[in-house]
């Protein structure tokens, strides 16, 4: 139960940020199914929502779901045990990006079109004709130029910015978030909706890669800008499940290489004969295009020391579906030595659950044994 000003209940409901439901008190709510963290402002008020998870284990799982593999580790981030994600997050981006930009920023080869009183590059005849009239000056051209406004340094920068601007950043951190701006003043800061530039990484650029994966999370972060009547909330959030799924998914893409096959997200297929029924997998392992398992991850918690039935079902008709005698269902907490559900004239169901305060690596090496023990083949 928690006390809250009704136009917080109200923001918090209709940004889809968790379950409210009023009680007999003035001003009381009981808060349930929070599906993101992070904080927002809402009607003048600042709500901060925490993980589950020690926000250093969430960092490690963010960095796992984006690699595949470890990308960085507990002890990179140099700041204590934050309870919230904003602050962690701003400690984490200040010291990977003052570590990459230690010897200067990056610069690279960006090709530009300009009109110069001089030949530079190669001479654009169309453009010339067609703009100048036949003119000789100024002569359109295009030409590369070695710059520090490259994607790298557009991408550190619009995080930076973005950071500076968002409530809950220590006092501590926005000298050092200035500081990156004023080094990164020779690249331009991507607009607020515009696609962010596809940094892909090589040599060149491998001093930057954590601050770059940081980064993508400040930018990729669910900016909320929701209204409800007079009601405005807005802030920076992540979505557990999404992280959740997205971890679980890499860290079994790699414990089934071994065994050949692929490893698909979202596997879209239909239940019925007439395909009107679209059903979609979390996960399903495809051997020369043939089913041969299937996992669905579910950021929930246990209830009263049972999983919902309806989980159950829908693995059921899975199984069903694509001929399966066993599925899987991995939640992100509850009783962390699984459980085995068989239904009757139908399939075995496996039911893992993690303890989401343990080690991502050690998470993940638990899957790949599960895998070890139960594959399919």
């Amino acid at each position: 139960m928690h006390r809250l000003p009704r136009a917080v209940a109200v923001g918090l409901a209709s940004a889809n940020i968790a379950t409210i439901a009023p009680t007999l008190g003035a001003d009381e709510y009981r808060v349930s199914g929070v599906r993101k963290v992070g904080v927002v402002r809402i009607a003048g008020h600042t709500v901060w929502l925490r993980p589950k998870t020690p926000v250093r284990r969430l960092f490690a799982m963010l960095g796992y779901a984006r690699a595949g593999s470890a990308i960085w580790t507990e002890d990179d981030f140099g700041f204590e045990e934050d309870d919230d994600l904003v602050p962690a997050l701003a400690h984490a981006f200040v010291r990977q990006a003052s570590r990459a930009l230690a010897g200067g920023p990056l610069r690279g080869y960006v090709t530009r079109e300009d009109a110069l009183p001089l030949v530079r590059g190669r001479w654009r005849i169309g453009d010339q004709l067609t703009r100048r009239g036949g003119q000789p000056l100024p002569v359109e051209v295009s030409f590369d130029d070695y710059v520090e406004d490259i994607a790298e340094n557009q991408v550190l920068l619009t995080a930076a910015t973005r950071l500076l601007r968002l409530p809950g950043v220590p006092a501590d951190v926005l000298g050092a978030l200035r500081r990156i701006v004023r080094v990164l003043d020779g690249a331009s800061v991507i607009p607020v909706g515009a696609p962010v530039p596809v940094v892909r990484p090589d040599r060149r650029n491998a001093r930057y890669s954590s601050a770059l994966a940081l980064a993508s999370l400040v930018l990729t972060g669910s900016s909320v800008e929701q209204r409800a009547g007079s009601v405005v909330a807005s802030g920076f959030l992540v979505d557990m499940w999404s992280v959740f799924e997205d971890f679980v998914s890499a860290a079994l893409r790699e414990a089934f290489k071994p065994y050949g096959g692929v490893l698909v997200s979202q596997y879209k297929s239909t239940l019925d004969v007439e395909g009107t029924v679209k059903i979609a997998p979390d996960l399903v392992w495809l051997v020369d295009g043939e089913v041969r398992a299937c996992i669905d991850v579910k950021y929930k918690v246990e209830k009263h020391g049972q999983y919902p039935n309806a989980d159950l079902y829908q693995m059921a008709a899975y199984c069903r579906r694509f001929g399966l005698d066993e599925g899987w269902l991995v939640y992100a907490a509850g009783e962390s030595e699984g459980r085995l559900i068989d239904v009757i004239a139908g399939p075995l169901i496996r039911l893992h659950a993690f303890e989401l305060n343990r080690s991502p690596l050690v998470l993940a090496e638990y899957l790949a044994s599960l895998v070890l023990e139960r594959r399919v083949g």
